[in-house]
């Protein structure tokens, strides 16, 4: 039964382990060691692993006789080739680096190898009676040392949350399942840079860039709309897709958004993805009055505009109240009125801007002075 238990958990433990929560990891890490000519299967990568680390246990369990107190551990080189496979840093485009391991794998290693001399040559802590049954004393112990590992797995494993948003996102992405891709972490105030450029395009190809930008946290300014091969990146998803998108030809190199708009904006901004993105990177930089003076070349500001694009004309006119752009909302007026008035009745600094940011978090107008 110890047996069974054990083999049970560790089962259930590897195969959902890797294929819902390190699948992404295991698969950009694929694609840099084969150079992207081969492709990681989430469901056949963890079942196979799970099958070869559950081989590896057979192996060492045959020959150590751990069958009582300390079955557990015959797991334990099995655990430790699970953790170090899912350790995979968030920098692996630029190589794979073993870090620690160098040292902490040979070491943890040694200290097995102690431990299986023990047992195999002096019996140590394995008794040749005990009681049988689910609710033993050795079941129990077992279980905690299958608990430990599995807790020390998870521990060691990738566990970077925005890294895990950005690859899922990707894979979303290469899918074209935008609407998927931009469900990925919704509720969630962690961000990189490189996840916000991957939901902004995301929102371009749904047409909703100004109207959902600053309803995710926002990381970086304007530069952080396109990939420039350092803090903004993509892993897995084609970046060329992204420039393709605003209208222009392919290129073969990292351009970071000031560079790259500024090469198309007398050509390809009669498109509206890039115009799009030109408008959100001035609301990005807080720069309102080239804002104003670029929305009329694309909008008539009598019709109904995007969500961001509304709030931002309002605020403009109230910091431009002797020379107001002419744009009348009175529901986005009252809002804002509503802002200013919640902003003045909370005098203490951090209650005023988590209460703000519950309330309004989701506007151009929160990210705008809280930011400022």
């Amino acid at each position: 039964m110890i047996r069974v238990a054990c083999a049970t958990l560790f089962f259930l433990f590897s195969f959902v382990y890797l294929y819902y929560y390190q699948a992404d990891v295991l698969t950009v890490a694929q694609h840099v060691l084969s150079g992207g000519k081969t492709q990681y299967s989430r469901f056949v990568g963890a079942l196979l692993i799970t099958l070869v680390l559950f081989l590896l246990q057979l192996g060492i369990s045959s020959v150590a006789k751990m069958t009582t107190y300390t079955h557990a551990l015959t797991y334990f080189p099995s655990m430790l080739a699970l953790a170090f496979l899912t350790s995979v840093g968030t920098s692996v485009d630029q190589g794979v680096s073993f870090g620690s391991w160098v040292w902490v794998l040979p070491l943890l290693l040694l200290i097995f190898a102690v431990v299986f001399w023990l047992v195999k040559s002096f019996g140590f802590y394995e008794p040749s009676k005990v009681g049988r049954g689910f609710f033993t004393q050795p079941m129990w112990v077992n279980l905690l040392m299958m608990f430990l590992m599995m807790l020390i797995v998870g521990g060691v494993g990738n566990a970077d949350t925005p890294f895990h948003y950005r690859l899922k996102v990707e894979r979303y992405l290469a899918q074209g399942k935008y609407d998927t891709a931009l469900q990925v972490g919704r509720r969630s105030l962690v961000c990189d840079s490189s996840l916000m450029m991957l939901r902004a395009y995301a929102m371009s190809r749904k047409g909703k860039l100004g109207d959902a930008l600053f309803q995710y946290p926002i990381c970086g300014g304007a530069d952080a709309l396109l990939p420039d091969g350092n803090h903004v990146k993509t892993l897995l998803y084609d970046k060329q897709n992204i420039y393709a998108h605003l209208g222009k030809l392919v290129v073969t190199k990292n351009t970071p958004f000031r560079k790259y708009m500024a090469t198309i904006k007398k050509h390809d901004l009669d498109k509206r993805p890039a115009a799009e993105y030109l408008l959100c990177a001035y609301l990005l930089d807080r720069k309102l009055d080239e804002f104003v003076a670029n929305v009329v070349k694309y909008y008539d500001l009598s019709e109904t505009l995007p969500r961001h694009y509304r709030e931002a004309l309002t605020l403009y006119n109230y910091l431009h109240a002797q020379h107001p752009v002419k744009f009348d909302d009175e529901v986005m007026d009252a809002d804002y009125q509503d802002y200013l008035k919640l902003e003045k009745q909370i005098s203490d600094k951090t209650k005023r801007v988590n209460k703000l940011r519950d309330v309004y978090g989701n506007t151009y107008w929160y990210y705008y002075w809280q930011r400022h």
